[in-house]
Parts: structure tokens; C-alpha cells; sequence
């Protein structure tokens, strides 16, 4: 499952759309303050707005530094007559987030006018529909505006695609309760009958094309009189808790109507109402839902991590916000009881031909003897032989305290990570981040970080190693969103590509292909933010010419 695009409109420095297409590894360059955080930041806002309904947040959920200042600093140019709008793109979504999709987990659409639709999507490959309803890719753009008779920013559209295709819009004024499902693309694959495509030469006089927008037309309040409508002026009245954003913990609900139910007690529990509420939840709400719990996968490590104090303890409960510095990275490390996860941080910490920091973390058990114990007091007036069988039960009772710490092999001594080089302690919460087990979306700034440069180079290879669905065993592996000044990582990234295409590969070096990585070079103009992607080739060059020249700095100290 992989993040694959994300389009910005009017989010701080953008002002027109902003179309970035992203890579297993996308690597962000740019001088300072030209725009490089604005792709994060997007993000974090688009999961503040999915997860908290909350399009004004200042501290997000990712914690840290990210605080972005609420909707009013957001905004590009800081103009409340304008519209905010960020769309995400994922592909790869199969099998991710059935248990949040009605229909996938079970539900029934308990209409018969639907049996014959693909509408089962996103469940596997087990499915008997695998060749035209399992869907590929899922997109969710979400606009934000500002409502000066609330003063204060509401969700005034979100349009749903499967496929590329857009399924539906919800919109919603200011006022709250009048929210509409319009838009709907009666022509998507899911809509229609599945007997024109399993059995394209038997007969279906009496069998509509637009199942869907039959029920629509039949059910609405607004249709269900006027034959004369057009399907593409079809709407749906939905409730929503935030503009246009349903309750995305609950079930679409809508003020649909049964005709042939009477009595008004009874109509909520019409089959025909339920399954086309059913239909519109999983195809609608469900993207969204989907899109959502990606997002809440984020890890995020700012450009500042800090360094675990002397007899530091982890937090018994996990807490997200502290990756931003990366104690969560310290955290995993300690309640990691089989050792899997330290043992592949080990590897690539102190492999030769990994990162090579002549480093490995060790997990020890420390037990202190308080001066106020029995123990204290046996020793403070000397050990006899009658004391053993009360010392032996006394150490028994001391309670026994994890700690982490670092072996030297150079000096084969034991360190606490404040007493090794800066550089170590910044790098370990990334390698973490990068091998820990679940899929989603690692935003990294500036991993480099009082990194040597020989160390550097083995970041890309960690990188690649974390994009690898065969080392995660997880879904597509991840999608990591680096920062970064750091020439060294891109070089090695390019190199891995040269020696896959010419089959020189070191051994146990990782592969990659050009389109595994996008070097996006960000600009800021006097109107806008600009990100242009640098098209990299099979011999691992860049196809364009870097702006303003490759890393001239560097150029012009070495010519």
C-alpha cells in the first residue's frame, strides 16, 4: 500500500494546485524555508480533519514541532476568501481497511436491486470478483473554507474516487444539516450490473444498466416526482458532523424515503432505504475511512531527536507524539521482549557493509538496593555467613529495571547513549522507524543529521530495505517522505539503481529501480511554492537538469 500522489491547493506557500507524484522513496530538496515541510504538513492537516474532524488544529496528533497555527495561517496568503483544498491518492489498497467497510466486513446491502452489483471491493485476492471490482487505488480530496458568519473554517466539499474515477461529492454550505451526496458517477465499473460483464451474451431485457440511479430517483424526496431529471443532477441529503464530513465511526445516514412504506414510524426501516445507505456508506464513506486509517499509520521524526537521559524509562503507554523527538523510537526498543526488532536494528547499525558504526544496543537488567533496605543493611554492617539465606531472599525481592545501552566495539566497553557521539543517538529513532513492523507513510526530516558522511550512504540503503514488502512482510512496505540537504543519500540511491540496470549489484546490496525514488526539488517563488520532480533513468542519471544547477555550492568549491 503506497502513497502514490498528492495535489495541493491554496496551503501555505501553494497557491495554484500543486500535483506531487510520489515513490516508495521520495527525497525532498530544497534551500531552507523554500517549502520542503508544506508536503508534511498537508498531511498531518488532512489527518487532522479525517481522525478529529477538526479542520482548525494547531498541535496535531504527530506532536513535536508540528504545530500549524489553525486554519487562518494555513491558508494561502493568509486570505479567508480563499479555498483549501489537499487530495491524497493511494494505491496498492487491496485487503486494507475491510474491517471499517460495511460490506467487506460482513454486512449485508439486504436489497435485492443491488445482489447483482460489484461492489465488493478492496477484499483480496480471494474474491470471485478479483478482475473488475477489487480496486486499486483510492482517492480523497477534501476543501476547506472559512465561514465568516461562524468565524470559523468548515469542510465544504470532499470528492471520493476508486480507480481514478471519481464516485461522488458531499457538500455543505456553512450552515450545518444541509449537506448533499451529488456528483455521483453512475458510469463507474462498480455501478454496474454484473451480468454485463460475467455474461456479456445472455439476454437482460428488463434489467437497467443504473441500478444505482434507478434506487436514487425512487428513494430521493427530490427525484422521485420528475422523471425529467437528469442522472448527473441526482443528490442525497446527508447528515454530516463537520460540513461535508460524515461521521466517519458510524453508518451514512441520509433523509432517503421508501414511497411504498406509509406510515413514517416504520420508513427507517425500509430494506430498499437501508441497503442504498448501506451501498452509499461503503462506496463513499469508506474511501474516506480508508484513507483516514492510512493516514494514522504516520510515523514522523523531526529534524530534532532527542538523546534518552541517564536512567531513562520508557512510557508504559505508547504515545505517537513522541517520535516527533524520537523517544517513541527508544520506547519500541525496550518493550521489544523477543528482541526481533532489536536484532534487525543491530544488523544494519553495526553491519559492515550497513551503516558500520561500530555500535550495537544491548538490553540490560539493572536491580538498585535502596539505602533504606534490609539488603542495605546487611552489607552496611558486613556480610556473615548466617546472612546468606536472608540476602539471597532479599536480592529476590528487588525489583528488577530494564535499561538500554551501547556497546563500543572498539573499546568493547558498555556506554549510556548520552555518552556516545551526537550522531548515533539521532540516527537510531530513524533506523527504527524504518524497521519497525507496520505499513504507512515515515516522514523523516533531515535524517542526516550530524551523520558522517560514510554513514549517510548506508541510509539509503536502509531506505530501501524499508520499502521492501519481502523485509516487512506487511502489505506494499512503506512510503518514506524524507527531508533532507544530504547529497550522499540521493548518490546512493542512484547507484543502487545504475548497479540493478547493469547487473552489478554487490552482494546482499538492495535493488532499485528508477521508479522506486522520486527527487522532487522544491523552489518558492514570489507567488507560489513549486515542486518539480526530477525525472531519474535506468542508469540511475537524472533526466532534467537540476535548477540552477546540480549542488552548485559544491561545484563551485571543487572548480
Amino acid at each position: 500500500m503506497r502513497l502514490s500522489r498528492i495535489e495541493i491547493e491554496n496551503f501555505k506557500g501553494i497557491a495554484a494546485k500543486q500535483v506531487i507524484d510520489l515513490a516508495p522513496i521520495t527525497l525532498l530538496f530544497g534551500a531552507n524555508s523554500a517549502g520542503k515541510s508544506t508536503i508534511l504538513q498537508a498531511l498531518h492537516y488532512l489527518r487532522e480533519v479525517l481522525s478529529r474532524a477538526n479542520p482548525d488544529p494547531d498541535q496535531t496528533l504527530a506532536g513535536g514541532l508540528i504545530d500549524l497555527g489553525g486554519f487562518a495561517n494555513l491558508i494561502h496568503a493568509n486570505d479567508l476568501n480563499r479555498t483549501m483544498t489537499i487530495k491524497i491518492v493511494i494505491d496498492g489498497v487491496d485487503g486494507f481497511g475491510a474491517d471499517h467497510l460495511p460490506l467487506n466486513a460482513g454486512g449485508s446491502l439486504t436489497a435485492p436491486e443491488f445482489e447483482q452489483l460489484p461492489i465488493r471491493y478492496l477484499l483480496g485476492e480471494n474474491t470471485d470478483l478479483k478482475d473488475y471490482a477489487v480496486v486499486q487505488s483510492v482517492g480523497v480530496s477534501v476543501s476547506v473554507a472559512w465561514s465568516e458568519l461562524n468565524a470559523q473554517p468548515y469542510v465544504s466539499s470532499i470528492t471520493v474516487q476508486l480507480d481514478n474515477k471519481d464516485v461522488a461529492t458531499i457538500s455543505s454550505p456553512p450552515q450545518s444539516g444541509r449537506a448533499i451526496l451529488s456528483d455521483i458517477n453512475f458510469e463507474h465499473d462498480l455501478f454496474h450490473r454484473i451480468v454485463d460483464q460475467i455474461e456479456p451474451d445472455e439476454p437482460d431485457e428488463g434489467l437497467s444498466k443504473h441500478p444505482l440511479a434507478d434506487e436514487v430517483a425512487e428513494l430521493s424526496r427530490e427525484m422521485a416526482d420528475s422523471d425529467a431529471v437528469p442522472e448527473s443532477s441526482y443528490r442525497v441529503s446527508i447528515k454530516t458532523v463537520k460540513g461535508a464530513l460524515p461521521d466517519l465511526n458510524s453508518t451514512l445516514t441520509s433523509d432517503l424515503r421508501d414511497p411504498d412504506v406509509s406510515k413514517v414510524e416504520f420508513e427507517r426501516a425500509s430494506p430498499r432505504v437501508r441497503g442504498l445507505e448501506n451501498l452509499l456508506d461503503e462506496l463513499v464513506a469508506g474511501p474516506m475511512r480508508v484513507a483516514r486509517d492510512y493516514l494514522n499509520e504516520t510515523t514522523y521524526i523531526g529534524p530534532l531527536r532527542e538523546i534518552p537521559s541517564r536512567g531513562f524509562q520508557p512510557k508504559l503507554s505508547p504515545d505517537e507524539a513522541r517520535w516527533a523527538q524520537g523517544l517513541a523510537a527508544w520506547d519500541l526498543l525496550y518493550s521489544d521482549r523477543k528482541g526481533d526488532l532489536l536484532k534487525r536494528v543491530n544488523f544494519w547499525l553495526s553491519g559492515k557493509d550497513r551503516l558500520g558504526t561500530n555500535y550495537e544496543i544491548l538490553r540490560t537488567e539493572r536491580r538498585d538496593i535502596p539505602t533504606t533496605s534490609r539488603m542495605h543493611q546487611l552489607f552496611a554492617r558486613g556480610i556473615t555467613e548466617d546472612d546468606l539465606s536472608e540476602l539471597q531472599e532479599a536480592y529476590t525481592d528487588l525489583h528488577p529495571t530494564n535499561e538500554i545501552v551501547l556497546r563500543d566495539f572498539a573499546q568493547n566497553i558498555t556506554v549510556s547513549p548520552v555518552d556516545v557521539g551526537v550522531g548515533v543517538s539521532q540516527m537510531i529513532p530513524v533506523v527504527v522507524a524504518c524497521l519497525k513492523k507496520n505499513p504507512g507513510v515515515v516522514m523523516v526530516e533531515q535524517p542526516e543529521l550530524h551523520i558522517h558522511p560514510a554513514i549517510q550512504v548506508g541510509l539509503g540503503d536502509l531506505f530501501l530495505s524499508a520499502t521492501s514488502a519481502d523485509l516487512n512482510s506487511m502489505s506494499d512496505g512503506k512510503t518514506l517522505l524524507i527531508e533532507t540537504h544530504s547529497e550522499h543519500i540521493m548518490l546512493r540511491l542512484l547507484r543502487r539503481v545504475r548497479e540493478t540496470s547493469n547487473n552489478q549489484l554487490p552482494p546482499g546490496a538492495m535493488s532499485a529501480q528508477a521508479k522506486d525514488i522520486a527527487v522532487i526539488y522544491v523552489e518558492n517563488s514570489d507567488q507560489t511554492v513549486e515542486f518539480k520532480r526530477m525525472k531519474v533513468d535506468s542508469d540511475g542519471d537524472f533526466s532534467d537538469r537540476w535548477p540552477r544547477g546540480f549542488f552548485r555550492e559544491r561545484a563551485k568549491e571543487l572548480f
